[in-house]
């Protein structure tokens, strides 16, 4: 790739204004920055997405194909350049008709299959009435069957897309790029939501992608987020190059903030727990099956008021689950033994008593959100557990969305469309949401995936105001056990859908 005094065209007028850049065989590099500060632009550009305005964008690799004379204008080739990106892993999350479809198996048996998802027609996005020779339909069998076993798929390929976790969905992503077979791979976000065996696994082959001909772009917002192979970056501000050359930021830190090793939680015997009168959350034997794969399996688990619980566990191990039986938004939570603050979700019990209990913030939510409902509003629906605002307010809930807006730092962003607000602002706000009905219970979905280092110290620094404020339970599960608050001293791992280690 080339860039030769270039200058894109952005929504907003011209972005990396006369930028040089060439990215030369035998270096890796990633494309650094913050928040807003123009790396998906940047991806659309030089992917010939945005268009010139002067300068000239050029791909060596493509020099003498016939079917892409210059490559500043229109579609780039066929598996010359492939991109896996978070915006993509959203634009699924966000084609959920609603928000628990997942969980609602008879409605999602009805929705594309991952097999469907990994159709030629689909990967390649081929035109419904072209035809493929041979020799394509040859290459791109032989590279499907590499990545469904590279990636470890063929238990997902009759799985409903829409039922998959995150994890599984960003693997998924990453493997479908590589059916290209692209010259040039550029990956989003690379290790967003995925575990620590994955992530290593991922790390091994982005390292040897270039030997075996696929050149690989990494963008990234933090430090760990780098493949350790990575030499040079480019860094943007503000849609514009500030620094391209040696890499010289650190790579993966595995401490939380409180100064002590991560790895540490899961090996330590907790404090002993105050007994309690009544618990907060109590599963016993908990069941959940999809078709014929079991989700969880016999699942046990009580939490006492107060207490501040880590929720880990490889992707598809039923994190996310098992917190939709808490939520009372998976309809198997009436065949268990699921019971929030003394209630009891069976025949006869409104899912909204149990819903008011509980305050949550995930992935699922930030996407399925009303874009356009006022923060303040997105704050006050969390009285009724809705996705906007559909009753009129009573003057303490007013006055109690307003002290919750004020608590996180949004009062001037209190009237922003939630749409508009920065990633940071949404998950605060969210968070707020989850607050101000006063819960028994938070739960926390990954509630950091796509914030760069920055807002996940700011993120990390609202919650425990807010934890110590709020006298709510906590879940909190993630794959980042670094980002946990120091107040967690409690541990369920799950794999495989079952307990492996409760500490």
């Amino acid at each position: 790739m080339v860039l030769q005094k270039a200058t894109f065209r952005g929504p907003a007028g011209p972005v990396f204004v006369n930028t040089d850049f060439r990215l030369p065989a035998g270096e890796r590099w990633a494309i650094r920055g913050a928040s807003g500060s123009g790396k998906s632009l940047f991806v659309a550009g030089v992917t010939g997405r945005l268009p010139l305005l002067s300068g000239s964008l050029r791909h060596p690799f493509l020099a003498g194909d016939p079917r892409c004379v210059d490559s500043v204008y229109g579609v780039l080739p066929t598996r010359s350049i492939a991109v896996a990106s978070m915006a993509e892993h959203r634009a699924l999350m966000a084609s959920r008709a609603f928000h628990q479809l997942r969980w609602h198996g008879s409605l999602a048996s009805q929705a594309a299959t991952v097999a469907d998802f990994l159709s030629q027609g689909e990967v390649e996005k081929r035109n419904p009435f072209s035809v493929s020779t041979p020799e394509e339909t040859a290459r791109f069998f032989a590279a499907y069957a590499r990545e469904v076993e590279r990636f470890a798929l063929s238990p997902l390929l009759d799985r409903p897309l829409v039922a998959l976790s995150n994890g599984e969905l960003h693997r998924l992503l990453i493997a479908r790029a590589l059916m290209l077979d692209p010259r040039l791979l550029i990956v989003v976000d690379p290790y967003a939501g995925i575990d620590a065996p994955t992530r290593d696994r991922l790390t091994a082959l982005f390292a040897a992608l270039p030997d075996a001909g696929t050149a690989v772009l990494h963008v990234a917002a933090r430090d760990e987020d780098v493949a350790p192979d990575v030499t040079h970056e480019v860094w943007l501000e503000a849609g514009a190059v500030a620094h391209a050359g040696p890499r010289t930021t650190p790579g993966r830190n595995e401490t939380r903030r409180d100064g002590t090793p991560a790895s540490n939680l899961l090996g330590r015997v907790c404090e002993a727990s105050r007994p309690a009168a009544q618990a907060v959350l109590e599963l016993r034997q908990v069941t959940v099956r999809h078709g014929c794969v079991t989700l969880l399996d016999r699942v046990d688990w009580t939490i006492q008021p107060g207490e501040r619980w880590a929720l880990v566990g490889p992707n598809g191990a039923g994190k996310s689950t098992l917190l939709s039986l808490a939520l009372a938004d998976n309809p198997q939570a009436y065949a268990n033994h699921v019971v929030v603050g003394g209630r009891r979700l069976e025949p006869g019990t409104s899912i909204w008593d149990l819903k008011r209990l509980v305050g949550w913030v995930s992935p699922e939510l930030d996407v399925h959100y009303p874009r356009a409902t006022p923060a303040v509003q997105v704050v006050a629906s969390g009285f009724a557990c809705s996705l906007g605002l559909h009753t009129a307010l009573a003057a303490a809930q007013r006055a109690a969305a307003a002290l919750w807006i004020d608590r996180l730092g949004l009062r001037d962003r209190a009237e922003t469309a939630y749409g508009y607000l920065s990633s940071l602002d949404c998950r605060l706000t969210l968070l707020a949401r989850a607050c101000v009905n006063q819960p028994l219970l938070l739960l926390l979905d990954e509630p950091c995936q796509g914030l760069d280092g920055a807002a996940r110290r700011r993120f990390a620094s609202a919650l425990e105001s807010v934890l110590a404020q709020l006298p709510a339970a906590l879940v909190y599960a993630t794959h980042e056990m670094a980002e946990l608050p120091a107040s967690v001293n409690r541990v369920l791992e799950l794999a495989g859908g079952r307990v492996v280690r409760r500490v």
